[in-house]
């Protein structure tokens, strides 16, 4: 979400782009305090076009671009997308909530949530790419102090992109070590994530922050595999991996087997799929392609089969796909229970990011608001949960000077800090906003101070947002009767309102948290 000022303009390529990202959700939209429109494509599959935006003096210009030339022989015929231009009032919500239901009329629909969904999480990004599984059990007795369930095995815990083994360095035991981790965690009472990459391998080309890349040996056994651009070279993702061709009925069958490893050999309980954007098409000779695009339209078949697979295993599993810094690709929808806010840089990304997929994926799904140190100060809990997402955080514990040393950033958990974790870890298990009906009546572009609300269990959960203000809030949305106003960050009785117009008169710094409950 972005002002539309004159001199603005983004090309908004729904593709692959080489050794970068892509993809996304074909939908554009413009609003003023009155009225938007919005432009869509609703193609059941990702398409290679472009959608440009320009904004002049004149006003905002966009369109669908196929910018390739297209030769027709004698008797064939050229569509263009499935288009919607649709007018609406307020902010994005509307017409991504348009979308998700016209989507839905062709079968791409979000999974109903499981209650583990909305569990808050814990990662293990804060021990950055060398955590052992001993840093992984040792902050067990702290998350049980702070009602956390979820811990998330997190990036480079595996010796080669593909192959998929624990390194040696950190996980010496193996699949062993996988195994006692895991039984551990589950014996506290928790539940574990397992971070990867489906659809990369690492053929010798490249390296990141986290290693060179030498020779996986999945692709010594089936170079074949790769998907090739149109001039026969290696595509490669953002992370300059080659890439596998998920059209591939062989490439599938690795998926499910890695998938099968992951949940049944060693224990864990859903997936981190992370870095996923979209997938080129495919020129590799020996895949016999009707078209290239098959790759493409065939990506959102890996994703089933972990999706389903995991599911047929544990039918309480939360699978993340986390397309870092961008939407996710619409086709993905039906394979992931927990969108992801995606390392947002700012608190008002991850409200905004929350409230974009309550409207693509349905107003109760389960949004993980990503860790809470990505916040405005590290600690802007307020932000993930008030506006309905599922809170989660990478702290290192116990504080330890040989582990400071190997880490870039450090996110300790002083008592101090602990205490402030507590309190609104406890706040969310205690009313879990995020389980209940986010309701579109307030525009992030005009309203201020920038607005929320959840409907649950009879109650409505505001959350107001503003660097300071002093005045009259709206609580929208309440029926004909009388309400008690509670601050229940605070435990602070804030008076009794009575809609359907009700106006509250408050005063707060950077937020306010506040539930009205029917008397």
């Amino acid at each position: 979400m972005r002002a539309a000022r004159a001199g603005f303009s983004r090309d908004n390529f729904l593709g692959h782009l080489q050794n970068g990202e892509g993809g996304g959700i074909p939908v554009v939209y413009f609003w003023n305090k009155t009225r938007g429109l919005s432009l869509m494509h609703i193609e059941a599959t990702p398409k290679d076009w472009y959608m440009p935006v320009k904004s002049g003096k004149e006003g905002v210009t966009a369109g669908l671009e196929l910018r390739k030339p297209v030769t027709l022989q004698p008797g064939e015929s050229f569509s263009s997308l499935e288009t919607v231009i649709s007018a609406h009032s307020g902010d994005f919500f509307a017409p991504l909530a348009l979308y998700r239901d016209l989507l839905a009329q062709k079968g791409i629909k979000s999974p109903a949530p499981v209650p583990a969904d909305y569990e808050p999480a814990w990662c293990s990004w804060g021990y950055e790419f060398d955590v052992t599984p001993g840093e992984m059990t040792g902050v067990l007795p702290v998350l049980n102090d702070l009602g956390i369930k979820w811990l998330t095995l997190d990036d480079r815990w595996f010796d080669a992109y593909a192959d998929w083994n624990p390194r040696k360095d950190t996980f010496p035991g193996g699949a062993q070590d996988m195994c006692r981790m895991n039984a551990e965690i589950h014996a506290a009472g928790a539940f574990s994530q397992v971070w990867w990459y489906p659809l990369c391998v690492e053929d010798g080309h490249g390296k990141w922050e986290s290693h060179k890349y030498g020779r996986a040996q999945l692709y010594k056994n089936h170079p074949e595999w790769l998907v090739l651009n149109a001039d026969g070279s290696v595509a490669r993702n953002n992370r300059h991996l080659a890439m596998l061709c998920p059209a591939l009925p062989e490439v599938q069958a690795h998926i499910r087997e890695l998938t099968l490893r992951f949940i049944r050999d060693w224990g864990f309980d859903g997936h981190k799929l992370d870095n996923i954007y979209t997938m080129p098409a495919c020129h590799n000779p020996a895949h016999q392609h009707a078209r290239p695009e098959e790759s493409t339209e065939s990506l959102a078949e890996a994703y089933r089969v972990i999706f389903e697979t995991t599911r047929q295993l544990r039918p309480d599993s939360v699978t993340q796909i986390c397309p870092c810094g961008t939407p996710l690709t619409f086709s993905l929808i039906p394979f992931t229970d927990q969108t992801v806010t995606a390392d947002p840089t700012s608190s008002d990304q991850i409200r905004q990011r929350i409230k974009f997929y309550k409207a693509l994926m349905g107003p109760k799904v389960a949004v993980f608001a990503d860790h809470v140190e990505l916040s405005d100060n590290g600690a802007d809990f307020a932000s993930e949960i008030g506006a309905g997402g599922v809170p989660s955080t990478k702290f290192i514990w116990p504080d330890d000077e040989r582990v400071r040393a190997r880490l870039k950033e450090v996110w300790d958990l002083p008592d101090e800090k602990k205490a402030a974790w507590q309190k609104w870890f406890g706040l969310y298990n205690r009313y879990r906003p995020a389980e209940g009906e986010y309701l579109n009546l307030y525009d992030l572009a005009f309203d201020y101070p920038e607005a929320h609300v959840i409907r649950k269990d009879g109650a409505m959960y505001y959350a107001f947002y503003a660097p300071h203000f002093h005045g009259k809030v709206e609580l929208r949305g309440l029926e004909n009767r009388s309400y008690r106003v509670v601050d229940y960050v605070n435990d602070r009785e804030l008076g009794v309102v009575h809609g359907e117009s009700a106006w509250l008169q408050v005063e707060f710094e950077v937020s306010l948290l506040v539930m009205a409950i029917p008397t």
